[in-house]
């Protein structure tokens, strides 16, 4: 389960894109590794009529630093692997964003 930052986020005309394996109906919502490229978050939310995915956007959103309506689905509403869009500054999104992707699982 390793990857670059390189895989899982790269930037895009508005801001940055996210690649992300989610997890959902979780203990809590965290980023808890890396997988196959991808961000792997686990979500607290159940996939229930799109409450995975806003918890999903929400998460980002803090994390980014970014105000929600920034942040959107992209690709993979219904799939666990998705594509995030997060608009602003690309790189303090990124510099905000870049120790998601590392730690001891």
């Amino acid at each position: 389960m390793t990857a670059s930052a390189g895989e899982w986020l790269r930037r895009s005309d508005h801001g940055v894109l996210v690649t992300v394996k989610a997890v959902p109906r979780s203990r809590r919502t965290a980023v808890v590794g890396l997988q196959d490229g991808a961000l792997r978050i686990q979500i607290a939310a159940a996939p229930h009529k799109g409450q995975s995915n806003a918890a999903l956007c929400a998460y980002l959103a803090a994390e980014a630093g970014v105000r929600p309506s920034a942040v959107r689905l992209r690709r993979g509403s219904s799939g666990a692997r998705k594509v995030i869009e997060i608009d602003g500054d690309p790189a303090e999104i990124e510099r905000s964003l870049a120790g998601l992707g590392v730690g001891p699982w």
